[in-house]
């Protein structure tokens, strides 16, 4: 099909200043690219970090790394026995060039030739159409729906919901596997795990871990709606440190015997999330940090040495982890069909980023169908 000259996206500006304009719709560059119509865009907690100023932007470019769509186009690469014109897909956020060391080995958030939708160099998906360089690795088909969940929940997929299994999947592997964790796989129910940032990615993280059988998982937040949801997903105990300063080291202290917590999955990035991971956590526990840092760490190499902490950090290995992910999503995404509770246009994009950033709203998806 021929593809308008035209289209509408959100482009960044700087902080505060996106604007909803119309840019030249994206065309085939390589032989391993694909066009997608996009039917659905989320508004990702990522965002905000360039939305508030706290890293750098990508002036002038459009923006979104949370897209599923319909391949309107496709380079001479992409054989018709792997995607044709007129399937709907799901993106991973990253694109991945699916033959390198990283991306062979299971690795692919560290494969040579990735980027992410929406930074320096590579146009996001909040927009009518968007270029998928490395196809092939990068996308996969969608499910068939049933029941009464719309696509536009699949667009928990493209990064949230695989990133907060990848976070929970470190904690099983680590309980599982690890000689200085001393946990046999059928005690994971017992294990106490500490849950900080209530987020779409926490709230996806705290349903895997659920999945997975832990029982006793505490969450730290302070917006009573995610509160409230996470209440919703089975969350052991809910704590707002806003209103409930001491309910942490108390229940360190009754229900830990004072030993802390068996893992802690930090969701934030922020330096007084990762304090409190670090002070909450047991000896000889394990962190797991999928938030996005980008400040100095509150703790040093002695500290950690002395402590004994087993910590992993890193953004989510999406295009790896993705069958595995999506197979699990796949039994659960009915419990999400209330999660997305704003859909506004792309021409809404001024009020939507404002609601999300003051917490007025859960998850925004922009609706292009």
């Amino acid at each position: 099909m021929s593809l308008p000259e035209q289209m509408k996206a959100i482009v960044f500006y700087g902080p505060q200043d996106i604007r909803t304009e119309t840019v030249k719709t994206p065309q085939i560059e390589n032989v391993t690219d694909v066009i997608l119509k996009v039917k659905y865009s989320g508004l990702c907690g990522t965002d905000l970090h360039t939305y508030r100023g706290h890293i750098k932007g990508p002036v002038g470019q459009i923006i979104g790394h949370e897209f599923m769509g319909t391949i309107v186009a496709k380079g001479s690469a992409i054989g018709d026995d792997k995607f044709q014109v007129g399937d709907d897909v799901l993106s991973t956020f990253t694109v991945q060039c699916g033959t390198c060391w990283y991306c062979v080995h299971g690795y692919s958030g560290q494969c040579e030739k990735t980027n992410t939708f929406g930074k320096v160099g590579l146009a996001g998906g909040q927009a009518e159409y968007v270029r998928i360089p490395y196809a092939l690795s990068s996308l996969i088909k969608k499910p068939e729906t049933t029941g009464d969940v719309d696509d536009s929940v699949y667009v928990l997929m493209a990064d949230i919901f695989t990133t907060g299994y990848y976070g929970v999947k470190k904690i099983v592997d680590f309980s599982k596997q690890s000689p200085t964790a001393n946990i046999k796989a059928q005690e994971i129910g017992d294990l106490t795990v500490l849950q900080l940032g209530l987020g779409p990615v926490g709230l996806c993280a705290l349903r895997a871990l659920k999945h997975f059988g832990f029982k006793k998982v505490v969450c730290v937040d302070n917006v009573p709606s995610r509160i409230e949801e996470a209440k919703r997903l089975g969350a052991y105990k809910t704590i707002n440190f806003d209103t409930e300063g001491d309910a942490l080291k108390e229940f360190i202290k009754n229900e830990t015997q004072g030993v802390g917590f068996d893992a802690v999955l930090e969701v934030v990035g922020a330096p007084q999330a990762l304090k409190t991971a670090y002070d909450s956590v047991r000896r000889n526990g394990f962190i797991s940090s999928i938030g996005m840092a980008h400040d100095q760490l509150p703790f040093d190499g002695l500290e950690c040495y002395l402590k004994n902490i087993n910590i992993s950090f890193g953004r989510c290995h999406a295009w790896s982890l993705f069958p595995e992910a999506l197979e699990i999503f796949e039994e659960l995404k009915g419990e999400f069909k209330s999660f997305i509770d704003y859909k506004p246009r792309l021409e809404d994009s001024k009020e939507a980023f404002d609601l999300f950033d003051k917490h007025k709203v859960n998850k925004v998806v922009f609706d292009l169908t």
